[in-house]
């Protein structure tokens, strides 16, 4: 009998990096979504329209793990976002010191 595999579909707004960790960290495999002709390509070139990028997919043998590793990213995006801001933050202080001087 064949295992059945589930899929969980990954925003477009999770940077990679994070995503390639939790593939590695939970034994995952990573994948993405097969476009919708209408969605992706223009039907007449064949080339892709605007900005398509296609969603990533993360699959595996559990739905456990796949709900874990979604609480990982989004944990290590939230992380990841609120380190930007104290970046940010601290390069504009640097910049005004040196705008004071």
């Amino acid at each position: 009998m064949e295992e059945k595999k589930y899929a969980l579909r990954i925003p477009r707004a999770i940077a990679t990096g994070i995503v390639l960790e939790a593939v590695e960290k939970f034994g995952l495999v990573l994948d993405q979504e097969k476009p919708t002709g209408d969605d992706a390509f223009d039907m007449s070139t064949g080339l892709p329209t605007k900005d398509y990028v296609p969603v990533m997919l993360l699959k595996g043998d559990s739905p456990e793990i796949l709900m874990a590793a979604k609480e990982y990213i989004y944990k290590k995006h939230e992380e990841w976002v609120d380190s930007l801001e104290d970046t940010r933050k601290m390069r504009r202080e640097q910049i005004l010191r040196k705008i004071k001087k």
